[in-house]
């Protein structure tokens, strides 16, 4: 499967709940990067969509896959969705959020996914103002307590 192929399957399987050929997609020491000071594990970020799915079922990355040279894809993503259930906490110390019903407009964010040997080794994602975690837990009205805030 070419690079670009791959990087669109897994935005398409995070979206459709299939973190089994998710996490297929992703090598064993995968890293997304960009987002904190130390980056997430596959188990750490697909836990984060997987609760971002279980509180918002109509989920989507918005994804525009831009250029592609050697193991690098580039892309941008405008991750959109609809605060209609109940939510996990999406990181360690955010508990269970209840539905808010809120419509989630995050801004745009440039990613850049690295792959080596068909699967995805890293996804670094561009830190905007109002983007990552944060940004999605802001518009959703989670007070996130300072010492979460790194992540």
């Amino acid at each position: 499967m070419e690079n670009t192929k791959i990087v669109e399957e897994l935005f398409q399987s995070i979206e459709k709940n299939d973190f089994t050929r998710a996490e297929s997609l992703l090598s064993k020491d995968f890293k997304i990067t960009g987002i904190g000071p130390e980056g997430l594990g596959a188990k750490e970020f697909l836990g984060v969509h997987k609760a971002f799915n279980k509180g918002m079922p109509d989920f989507k990355f918005n994804y525009k896959i831009g250029s592609e040279s050697q193991n690098i894809v580039e892309a941008k993503v405008k991750l959109t969705g609809t605060h209609t259930k109940e939510m996990p906490g999406p990181i360690p110390g955010i508990h269970t959020i209840p539905a808010t019903n809120k419509s989630l407009r995050m801004p745009e964010e440039k990613v850049k996914v690295t792959l080596k040997d068909g699967k995805i080794v890293n996804l670094y994602v561009e830190n905007v103002p109002g983007g990552g975690v944060p940004g999605i837990l802001k518009q959703l009205g989670v007070e996130i307590p300072t010492e979460v805030r790194s992540h």
